[in-house]
């Protein structure tokens, strides 16, 4: 039986503005499978990932997901007064997930990301490169069928960096795709799919 992507985009161009920002594209996604998208300084790279998430309506082309998606924007928000741990545990609420895994499958992914010792302070507390940890805790809490990854090495250290590493490999039957610049430490995290790429660029 053929296996059905988890993502699929068909000649997804988008527009800002009256300016076209890509030209149209195609991909899809199995689960388990990684892809890299590059795309510089004004490419569409956000505009594309919220678009793929729902975030946007789609000007051109389409896009159909499988499952729960897990979203990494670039510049993320956060209730400031909880404390990673509440945080997490009001999210995996939301998302319906059993009660009885909750503590479980919060307690995972702040060890994941190296958390723990976070887990009771304040969001709001917590320095530029533990929020973008955060930012990929919650993504990764419950392992969504997809992962969408915008720029996630941002503020990161090395040590940070590593657990991305690793949360990517043990991912396991999630499909994740990221968009960064070339160059900027996230090459290695899987194979390069496409250049994202204005009309003027062609």
């Amino acid at each position: 039986m053929t296996q059905s992507p988890v993502l699929e985009v068909q000649q997804l161009g988008l527009s800002r503005g009256g300016r076209s920002l890509i030209v149209p594209l195609d991909l899809q996604l199995l689960a388990g499978e990684r892809g890299l998208l590059h795309g510089g300084n004004g490419s569409g790279k956000t505009t594309f990932m919220e678009t793929l998430c729902g975030l946007l309506p789609t000007t051109e082309g389409s896009v159909h997901h499988l499952g729960r998606i897990g979203y990494v924007p670039q510049e993320p928000n956060f209730p400031d007064h909880l404390t990673c741990t509440d945080y997490l545990k009001q999210l995996h609420q939301l998302g319906g997930r059993g009660r009885a895994k909750r503590k479980a499958e919060v307690g995972l992914t702040l060890q994941q990301f190296q958390l723990q010792k976070h887990a009771f302070d304040c969001i709001g507390s917590l320095s530029r490169g533990w929020r973008q940890r955060m930012n990929l805790a919650r993504a990764w809490l419950g392992s969504p069928e997809l992962l969408l990854l915008d720029e996630p090495q941002t503020a990161l250290d090395p040590s940070g960096m590593s657990a991305l590493r690793e949360a990517i490999a043990q991912a396991g039957q999630s499909a994740v795709l990221i968009v960064a610049p070339q160059g900027v430490g996230c090459d290695d995290l899987a194979p390069l799919l496409a250049k994202l790429q204005t009309p003027e660029s062609v």
